[in-house]
């Protein structure tokens, strides 16, 4: 009997073959482009484009809940940035 691919089983490993190739090459693009996307992030954060930071109020609110500072601080800091 002759087979296509000269042998039986051939058809499967041709098979596993094409889908070991496709695999590898969809990781190779998606690193690619998760590379791509973490140096535009760094660039933006380099070239004027910083990360939102947090206004005094809340920042005192998050250490206040936190319990790095007392109630009396938390106060204190919330009067003195209201006068501001």
């Amino acid at each position: 009997m002759y087979y296509w691919g000269g042998y039986p089983g051939s058809y499967l490993g041709s098979l596993l073959s094409m889908l070991a190739s496709l695999l590898f090459w969809g990781l190779v693009i998606v690193g690619f482009a998760y590379l791509i996307r973490w140096a535009w992030d760094l660039a933006g954060e380099k070239f004027g484009q910083p990360k939102p930071v947090a206004n005094s109020p809340e920042i005192a609110k998050r250490r206040y809940a936190n319990g790095e500072i007392s109630r009396e601080e938390y106060f204190a800091i919330k009067e003195e940035l209201r006068s501001l």
